[in-house]
């Protein structure tokens, strides 16, 4: 019999947890968050792995001390078939033995297959959504210091500021929702598993951690300890201090462009050019993006997008407009206002192109479609196959290099299926599945083949007839190009 199949006590390894991580070993940030009189009831992710088991148990054993109810809250991405069952049964009894109530999500059938990134934005969709249902003032997550360098390394080949580059933060606050707590963030990954070894606590391994395939598997078993080896120092506490000086940078520039730009944060109608014109660049670029969000429309513009906006507006040019979802961006020499907006949400300012060989195609949105062809080598098959592809930013095809590729804007009878859907479903059906926006819809370009359909959405698997197989030799790579607006 395993571990994990013996009767279990975990009132007992919970207390022992919490002998372990007393409340003064959390992080200062996070515990000043768990005891405000507000705080009544948290939502704690679990997936039965160390970080999140040692996270419930310890605050289950400080609970009456910190006077806040424990939800457990466990997202079955079915990514392990009955492995992942297996998990979140162990998650489910877990939290019975601890007298808490029990949340489970599963992936819906319907849903394409999962990528890395793709699970983590359905797996916090329904976190979000059950810490409202359940009035919980605080999500809280297991992540250690080991996953700070992990985490800026990914950034920062993306293309991030300092407010990307602080994270994970053990404090996030948000204008809508609950505010996520991270009370291991100061602790390593070595010492919470220590701990629960020492005491024989059990916990789940998901074996696809093992997978250096995965880029952030790569990270942490290849390059991370290559980086504190060559340097001759470890570099994820070197990080764990970066993160927190970037984040008391970033605030202090959000404080500053506050101060300076109150109208940008109330929702104001226009801003003033002349001032945003004078200020540090870093400033500007704060402002844009808090005035953006006040109206609904940060998210329709890329990062590229946003430093277009920011270039005209520090320029000299006394007169420019640009689209930005359903609206436009009207720039005069004295103000930036919303010019108008699109009265019909169907309207679609992706005008028809070609993506020609070696092609590139600009979008409204400041995004870029690009295409290349490729050699599927028997790494980049595994890549693939492992759904480690980020859909939101790129996909591999089994299409000849001088294929016909055509860029358009989405319709309302569009349909196709996507790799690991049962089967066809409009377009708009997987934006709605997908919690994509009108406004979003409106900005991701659909790339099709004349009298085949569509190839690739953004943010979607390929086609399924498109796909990748073991005999392909040579493919297409698609890259939509955007990040984060900071």
């Amino acid at each position: 019999m395993s571990k994990n199949e013996k009767s279990l006590n975990w009132s007992n390894w919970a207390l022992k947890i919490g002998k372990c991580f007393a409340l003064e070993q959390l992080h200062p940030d996070a515990l000043v968050w768990l005891q405000r009189p507000e705080t009544k009831s948290v939502l704690v992710a679990c997936s039965g792995g160390p970080d999140s088991v040692a996270v419930l148990c310890a605050l289950w054993a400080h609970a009456k001390k910190l006077h806040i109810k424990l939800i457990v809250g466990h997202y079955n991405h079915r990514w392990r078939a009955s492995k992942s069952d297996e998990d979140a049964h162990f998650v489910a009894t877990m939290a019975d033995d601890l007298g808490c109530e029990f949340i489970g999500g599963v992936r819906p059938e319907d849903q394409p297959a999962c990528t890395e990134t793709s699970a983590r934005v359905l797996r916090m969709e329904f976190l979000r959504t059950e810490a409202r249902l359940h009035n919980c003032q605080c999500i809280i997550f297991g992540h250690q210091l080991d996953d700070i360098l992990e985490l800026q390394l990914q950034r920062l080949v993306r293309g991030v500021g300092s407010q990307g580059l602080a994270a994970p933060r053990a404090v996030h606050i948000f204008n809508v929702g609950p505010v996520h707590l991270r009370p291991l963030l100061n602790l390593r990954a070595a010492l919470i598993r220590d701990s629960l070894n020492a005491i024989d606590a059990p916990t789940c391994e998901d074996a696809t951690n093992l997978d250096t395939t995965i880029a952030r598997n790569g990270l942490r078993h290849t390059i991370i300890p290559q980086l504190s080896q060559i340097v001759d120092r470890d570099a994820s506490v070197g990080a764990a201090r970066s993160r927190q000086l970037l984040e008391e940078e970033s605030s202090a520039l959000d404080t500053l462009a506050r101060e300076q730009f109150a109208t940008a944060y109330s929702g104001a109608d226009y801003l003033d050019r002349v001032g945003l014109r004078s200020a540090p660049r870093a400033l500007t670029r704060r402002a844009l993006v808090a005035w953006l969000a006040s109206h609904d429309l940060v998210e329709c513009l890329s990062a590229s997008g946003l430093e277009q906006l920011l270039d005209v507006v520090v320029s000299s040019k006394t007169k420019h407009s640009m689209s930005a979802g359903p609206a436009f961006i009207k720039i005069s020499a004295e103000q930036i206002s919303i010019a108008s907006a699109l009265v019909n949400s169907s309207i679609n300012p992706i005008s028809n192109s070609a993506l020609t060989v070696e092609g590139l195609v600009y979008l409204p949105n400041g995004a870029r479609l690009s295409r290349s062809a490729v050699i599927i080598d028997s790494q980049l098959r595994d890549l693939v196959f492992s759904g480690a592809v980020n859909p939101n930013f790129e996909a591999y095809l089994g299409l000849d290099h001088d294929t016909s590729l055509q860029v358009r804007g989405w319709l309302p009878g569009d349909r196709y299926t996507p790799i690991g859907a049962p089967g066809s479903k409009k377009l708009k059906d997987w934006f709605i599945d997908r919690k994509i926006s009108k406004m979003e819809r409106n900005q991701l370009p659909v790339v099709t083949i004349a009298h085949k359909g569509i190839v690739w959405v953004p943010g979607l698997p390929p086609a399924k007839e498109f796909r990748i197989t073991k005999q392909t030799i040579q493919a297409l790579r698609l890259t939509y190009q955007t990040s984060d607006p900071i």
